[in-house]
């Protein structure tokens, strides 16, 4: 599965980076080739359990691997695996479940936003390792521009949670990930419906 991944990743970097690869990018396996725009990542939303919350909840697969571990995959010192979805019924907060349920309403209305997508889940707040993506929708297109754990300060959160993912530490050896609108919507409705 990593190395589904790995290979649209790749496919996604050499077309960035080489022009004459930018409409061809690959064989597939039965001999037709993919066009840059065919190229989607898979995005599930699952049952299951995490490392750290042994109650079955809500998981992010892209391309058959759970988020939290992709990201644990390229900064393993960053204490990222077992992180699990912001999900709005886990918060206690009622105003963090109401920002979490109007920045996910945000993809039908605005083009570009930063959503949290995981949390620890010592706490199931969003004081503590937040995860956000940098969201653009272009048509029949949701992409995550890149990834970043929030560095809002407490003093920031006291001031409103319009403060989340302003200052980012973004994680750069994530690479843009792209789903389909239909399918993202339907795999998040899961979390946030």
């Amino acid at each position: 599965m990593a190395a589904v991944m790995s290979a649209k990743c790749t496919m996604r970097l050499a077309a960035e980076t080489a022009p004459e690869f930018s409409n061809v990018v690959k064989n597939n396996a039965i001999g037709s080739v993919a066009v840059m725009a065919d190229i989607f990542n898979n995005i599930e939303v699952v049952l299951g359990q995490s490392l750290f919350c042994k109650v079955k909840h809500h998981i992010i697969v892209i391309d058959g691997i759970s988020l939290d571990a992709i990201l644990h995959t390229h900064y393993p010192s960053r204490n990222l695996e077992g992180l699990i979805p912001v999900m709005p019924d886990w918060l206690d907060v009622p105003g963090e479940k109401e920002f979490i349920l109007s920045r996910y309403k945000c993809i039908s209305n605005e083009l570009e936003f930063v959503m949290p997508i995981l949390m620890c889940p010592d706490d199931c707040d969003l004081s503590c390792t937040v995860v956000v993506a940098h969201v653009v929708r272009t048509g029949n297109r949701v992409a995550w521009k890149k990834l970043g754990i929030d560095m809002s300060s407490r003093e920031d959160m006291l001031s409103g949670y319009d403060h989340i993912g302003t200052t980012v530490d973004w994680l750069d050896k994530i690479p843009e990930l792209t789903f389909t609108e239909p399918e993202y919507t339907s795999q998040f409705n899961k979390i946030y419906l």
